[in-house]
C-alpha cells in the first residue's frame, strides 16, 4: 500500500458569534484538486482548519504534515505567519505554502519570510493541482504562477500564465468538501460565499479583487446548483463575490432563482451582492426582488469620491450627480434603501473637496447612510507599488484590524491594516480633520440624531 502525504489547507477567519464563512478558497483548491488520480493516490487532504484558535491548539491536530497550505488576507495574514513558524519549528521538513491576496506578486515575500517556501500567485487552482504533481519530482520551474527558493536560497518566479476558462472547475459545496465540516462542528452557523463570475474590467488604483481581468462566467446550472445545496443546508447568509453583480443579464435570472428558493425553503434569508458600479436598470430590478423578500437591505450607490483629481489618480468615473439624484429618488418611490460610500485618503482629495463631496451627496437626497471607508494600502494593487507611492506622495500607518460586526475576543495574534493617512494633496492634520468631519456627519446625520433637523433647515 502506497503511503500517502497528509496536506493540510488553512484559511481562518473572525467568528460573527456562532457564524463562520465556509473557507472558500481553501474549498475551491481542495475539489479542483481532489479531481486528479495522481493527487489522490498520494496525498491525503486532512483537516481543513477554518477557526481562529489557539496557535498550539491547531499544532497538536497536525499529523506528520507533508504539506500546509494558506489562503493568506489582511484579516489572517499574521495569524497565518505565527502558524508557519509554529509548523516549522514542530515539522522542519515541512512545506509551507502562501497564497492569496496578501502574497505580493513578485515574490519578496520569500526574503522576509523564512518559514514560507512557496508563494501562488493569483487564483490558485491550477497552479497548486500543478505544485502537488511537481512536488514528488521536484519540478518546480514547470510550475507557472509561483516563486521559491533555489538551492543556493535565491528567489524563483516561474512564469506568468492566465487562466481564461473557469467553467470546469467544481464547486467545492457540490463536491462534498465541506460535508465532514458541518458534521464536525455543529457549533457553527455557516456562511457562504457565492460566485457566479471571476474578473472586473475596471482598475481603480486601491483595488486589488480581479481589476482589469476579463469577466469569466461559471456554468448557470452550476450556479443554481450551488444555491439549492446552500437552501437544502439551511445556510441563512450568502454573499456574493462577484466584483459587479448586475452587470450582466443572467444576474437576474440568478436572483429570480434566488427568490425562488427563499420563498419556498425559506433559505438562504440574506443574499449579500456587491453591485456594479455605475448602477443601472438591471440593479433597480435586482434590488427590488431581493427586497421583496427581505433577502438584501438595499442598493449601494458607491461613489468613493467626487474630487474629479481623484477620479483619474484611482482610474474610476462616478454617476454625475443629477443621475444620481434621479436613481435615489427611483429608489425611495419604490421603498427601497440605498446606501452611498466614500473613501478617505485617496491621491488627488483635498480636504475641502472630501467634505464638499460629502455635502454634494447630502444635497443630492443621500439622508439614509453615507459610509466612509479609509483607504486601505492593498499589497497587490497598483496603488501599493513604489512609483505610484512616490508620485503622490503617500504616507501609510500601520493599525490595528478593525473587523466590523465580528465577535470581541483576545486574540492570541493581532492583524493590521496598512491605511493612507496622507498624500501630497491632503497632509495628515487634515486627514485627522476630514475624519473628525465624516464621523460626525455619520453620526449625527445618517444615524438619525440630527437628521429631521437638517433636512427641516435645509
Amino acid at each position: 500500500m502506497m503511503y500517502k502525504k497528509n496536506l493540510y489547507l488553512v484559511q481562518v477567519g473572525f467568528s460573527f458569534d456562532r457564524s463562520l464563512y465556509f473557507p472558500c478558497a481553501a474549498g475551491a483548491l481542495a475539489a479542483y484538486a481532489q479531481q486528479d488520480d495522481f493527487v489522490n493516490a498520494s496525498y491525503e487532504f486532512r483537516e481543513l482548519i477554518f477557526k481562529r484558535e489557539q496557535l498550539d491548539t491547531v499544532i497538536a491536530r497536525l499529523e506528520k504534515p507533508y504539506l500546509v497550505g494558506f489562503s493568506c488576507c489582511v484579516w489572517n495574514y499574521e495569524y497565518n505567519k505565527a502558524l508557519a513558524k509554529k509548523i516549522k519549528l514542530a515539522y522542519p521538513e515541512c512545506i509551507i505554502v502562501f497564497g492569496g491576496h496578501n502574497v505580493p506578486e513578485n515574490g519578496s515575500l520569500l526574503e522576509e519570510e523564512k518559514n514560507v517556501d512557496i508563494l501562488v500567485h493569483g487564483e490558485g487552482e491550477e497552479p497548486f493541482l500543478d505544485l502537488l504533481k511537481a512536488l514528488p519530482g521536484s519540478a518546480l520551474h514547470t510550475v507557472p504562477n509561483i516563486s521559491y527558493r533555489d538551492h543556493a536560497g535565491l528567489t524563483v518566479k516561474t512564469s506568468v500564465k492566465s487562466y481564461s476558462d473557469i467553467g470546469d472547475y467544481p464547486s467545492p459545496y457540490l463536491s462534498g468538501v465541506y460535508d465532514n465540516l458541518i458534521l464536525d462542528n455543529p457549533d457553527v452557523d455557516f456562511l457562504a460565499v457565492l460566485e457566479t463570475n471571476r474578473g472586473c474590467p475596471y482598475n481603480c488604483s486601491y483595488c486589488d479583487w480581479c481589476a482589469g481581468k476579463a469577466v469569466r462566467f461559471f456554468p448557470m446550472e452550476r450556479v443554481k446548483a450551488e444555491i439549492t445545496w446552500l437552501s437544502k443546508n439551511k445556510i441563512e447568509y450568502c454573499f456574493c463575490a462577484d466584483s459587479n453583480f448586475g452587470m450582466f443579464s443572467r444576474d437576474l435570472e440568478i436572483v429570480d432563482f434566488l427568490v425562488e428558493m427563499k420563498k419556498s425553503t425559506g433559505y438562504p434569508k440574506v443574499f449579500r451582492p456587491c453591485y456594479a458600479k455605475n448602477s443601472d436598470e438591471n440593479v433597480f430590478q435586482i434590488s427590488k426582488k431581493l427586497n421583496s423578500v427581505e433577502m438584501d437591505k438595499g442598493a449601494t450607490l458607491a461613489y468613493q469620491t467626487l474630487s474629479d483629481e481623484a477620479l483619474i489618480n484611482v482610474n474610476r468615473k462616478n454617476l454625475t450627480l443629477d443621475k444620481f439624484a434621479n436613481l435615489l429618488a427611483k429608489y425611495n418611490e419604490a421603498g427601497i434603501p440605498s446606501y452611498s460610500e466614500l473613501i478617505l485618503g485617496l491621491p488627488g482629495e483635498t480636504y475641502e473637496s472630501f467634505c464638499s463631496g460629502l455635502c454634494e451627496l447630502l444635497e443630492a437626497g443621500q439622508h439614509n447612510s453615507i459610509s466612509v471607508y479609509h483607504c486601505e494600502m492593498l499589497v497587490n494593487s497598483e496603488m501599493a507599488q513604489k512609483e505610484y507611492i512616490e508620485k503622490h506622495g503617500i504616507e501609510v500607518a500601520k493599525v490595528p484590524f478593525n473587523h466590523i460586526h465580528s465577535a470581541d475576543k483576545n486574540e492570541e495574534v493581532k492583524e493590521y491594516s496598512h491605511l493612507v493617512v496622507a498624500t501630497n494633496t491632503m497632509s495628515h492634520e487634515m486627514w485627522v480633520k476630514a475624519n473628525m468631519f465624516s464621523t460626525c456627519v455619520q453620526c449625527f446625520h445618517n444615524l438619525g440624531l440630527l437628521r429631521c433637523f437638517a433636512i427641516y433647515g435645509y
